[in-house]
């Protein structure tokens, strides 16, 4: 394997991972749990339905990212 080609697989490795610690942080406080309830109390809040749909957007992206993830090898 050339330098050049090793280098820049690490390179796209140290990327995946770094993404993977930022959105960990990032969704931390987002739990399935704390989402649900969080999107329960807009409804009682009468927040507009637009913007409810959008969260619930949020939580199903935030699931499918971890799946996606959660496909990468630790190195």
């Amino acid at each position: 394997m050339s330098s050049k080609k090793y280098k820049k697989e690490k390179t796209n490795e140290n990327i995946f991972r770094a993404a993977r610690k930022f959105t960990d942080a990032f969704f931390d406080g987002l739990k399935t749990g704390a989402a649900d309830r969080v999107i329960k109390q807009a409804q009682r809040a009468g927040v507009r339905q637009d913007a409810i749909d959008r969260m619930e957007q949020i939580k199903r992206d935030k699931e499918e990212l971890e799946r996606i993830l959660a496909d990468i090898p630790e190195a």
